[in-house]
């Protein structure tokens, strides 16, 4: 007795064991693809060095070894869109460099400029002064660089005036320092200025400043070559389900700084790549699934627009589109977008997570053209976006790094996600 008793001890140990191995190996899976996708050699898998391209190249690879199957033309679906990237970036007041994304960034749509400059100085007295501004800025030799700063302003309207003016490079203006109390968040840009726009924080700069040193270098491509990456699994039928994420992020501004987007959207990334090997893994899905990786999320849905108007099989035998978006957090539930415009499906998910007590709570969001389920939901594609709620990385800042995700509830999200399949199929099955 005492000698089964003790063998049925030993097995449940083993058990658990193999049990915390599995899930742990899980999130090592996610955690290796998170580590290499933030990794400086993708360059924060943007237009820089083709950054994007770099991602995708790893990613097919990625999806081969899997297993997944590609389409007709195999992984990537190329197509392009015009952007403007920045190659070169540096800049010094009063011969000190200041820190990119610490100090300073430069609007993605700026122009090139090299060189030094006596600042001209417009504060929040000047501008509301029209013709003392005027004045200044006519009298200032030029080239002349212009630093703006509205702290007191309170006036929106005419800061946007004097800004424009500033922007187009007049009275010898070369370029445009706007002053912000922190420095803002990257961002991409599809159109060139006609000068630098140059956005630092308040603490950066020198109460004497007298000399500014400009390092800027910018290269507009009307047709950027870039690519989705796609695969899919087949099922029992021929209606998919549909798991995307867009694979690319801020990218570089230059050599010395990158962005590594992390939980934007890395985070997502790595769950369709997971989502691939459960779905290879287990018996043959009752749908065939499709894993559908975007680039150009960041410059405005450009992957997932391309790919709604040039489909690898009929839109029409989507049952479901599942976008992936910043998912690695979680600990205080999830954002569903388009919640409220897919009843059934969002009533699914909440039976789940009610059922299962997956997520603290399951937030229901409006349509909102804020990722890549978008493109699908104008087709008239049922599509769904979740965003989860938690403390993770600083989106759209080089603070996005992987170590910033816990993946504390992850295991228990990527379950809900898998449930909802099996619950459409219950419905099909009903029928």
């Amino acid at each position: 007795m005492k000698s089964a008793s003790y063998r049925f001890r030993l097995f449940l140990f083993l058990m658990l064991v193999t049990y915390s191995q599995s899930e742990a190996q899980d999130t090592q899976f996610v955690r290796k693809h998170l580590v290499k996708l933030c990794g400086p050699e993708m360059y924060g898998r943007g237009c820089y060095k083709r950054g994007d391209g770099i991602a995708a190249d790893y990613l097919s690879t990625q999806m081969k070894q899997i297993g997944i199957k590609p389409f007709a033309a195999g992984y990537q679906q190329p197509y392009s869109f015009n952007i403007n990237c920045i190659t070169e970036a540096h800049v010094k007041f009063n011969g000190q460099e200041l820190g990119y994304a610490k100090d300073y960034v430069v609007d993605a749509k700026s122009s090139s400029l090299k060189g030094n400059f006596k600042p001209v100085i417009v504060n929040t007295l000047l501008m509301i002064h029209a013709k003392e501004l005027i004045k200044t800025l006519e009298e200032a030799p030029s080239p002349k660089v212009v630093l703006l700063d509205s702290a007191g302003l309170n006036n929106p309207a005419l800061f946007q005036v004097v800004k424009q003016l500033c922007l187009e490079k007049q009275m010898g203006i070369s370029a445009l320092i706007e002053v912000f109390q922190n420095t803002p968040n990257g961002a991409t840009g599809r159109a060139v200025l006609k000068i630098p726009l140059i956005q630092v924080s308040r603490a950066s700069v020198p109460a004497d400043l007298k000399e500014v040193e400009i390092n800027i270098v910018n290269e507009y491509n009307e047709q950027y070559p870039t690519q989705n990456v796609i695969g899919y699994l087949p099922g029992q039928t021929d209606q998919f389900i549909v798991y995307t994420a867009h694979y690319d992020a801020m990218g570089s501004f230059g050599e010395g700084n990158y962005y590594p987007g992390a939980e934007d959207n890395a985070s997502g990334t790595a769950m369709v790549l997971d989502l691939a090997r459960h779905y290879l893994n287990g018996k043959k899905p009752y749908y065939s699934i499709a894993f559908m990786l975007f680039s150009g999320e960041e410059a405005g849905l450009m992957g997932s627009s391309y790919y709604v108007n040039h489909p690898l099989f009929p839109l029409e035998k989507v049952k479901l589109v599942i976008n992936l978006d910043m998912v690695m957090t979680g600990d205080d539930g999830a954002f569903l977008f388009n919640g409220n415009e897919r009843p059934n499906e969002t009533a699914i998910v909440h039976k789940i997570n009610e059922e299962n007590h997956y997520l603290k709570e399951i937030v229901n969001r409006d349509a909102a053209r804020n990722s890549d389920h978008h493109p699908f939901h104008e087709k008239g594609v049922p599509a769904i976006f979740f965003l989860t709620k938690g403390v993770g990385g600083a989106g759209h800042t080089p603070d996005d790094s992987y170590d910033k995700l816990s993946l504390y509830t992850y295991e228990k999200f990527f379950r809900l996600v898998v449930s909802i399949p099996e619950e459409l199929k219950k419905q099909e099955v009903v029928k």
